[in-house]
């Protein structure tokens, strides 16, 4: 069985997603209404919470296998939970996907800043892909 997976961080960047999970995965272009992201203080990744009459923009993804969704549960940690959400895809059509949002125990993480995703691909990309791969590695050996 696979899973669509709504991402509105980093893993919208198709190549974050292969690096964490060593695959490739279809995608299109999505929105997640009725939540807004910001980025978290003293980190370059946001986090998404509910708020009346947002959109968040971001990377639909199609056919994510159990395997992946659980060494992205591993590395998304607490910070996140993973819940099913209604996006919308780029076409209109409304359907059922996973998306990490931010912990309700966390919100105060939140620095109000609005998270780039541009931004982060020019400032943080080069160094945060050497460590989705190393964390990816790790996971790996420790599963034997």
């Amino acid at each position: 069985m696979t899973e669509a997976l709504f991402a509105y961080g980093t893993l919208e960047l198709p190549a974050v997603l292969e690096a964490l999970t060593g695959r490739r995965f279809a995608s299109e272009p999505a929105l997640l209404p009725g939540f807004t992201r910001f980025l978290l203080r003293g980190q370059p990744f946001p986090g998404a919470v509910p708020r009346a009459g947002a959109s968040t923009p971001g990377r639909l993804y199609r056919d994510l296998d159990a395997r992946s969704l659980a060494l992205l549960d591993d590395f998304e940690g607490e910070l996140y939970e993973r819940r099913c959400v209604e996006v919308r895809s780029a076409a209109g059509q409304r359907l059922l996907a996973f998306a990490y949002l931010l912990a309700d125990a966390h919100r105060g993480l939140l620095s109000g800043e609005p998270w780039r995703c541009e931004r982060f691909a020019a400032d943080e990309l080069p160094g945060y892909l050497e460590r989705c791969r190393d964390f990816r590695l790790r996971a790996r050996s420790r599963a034997g």
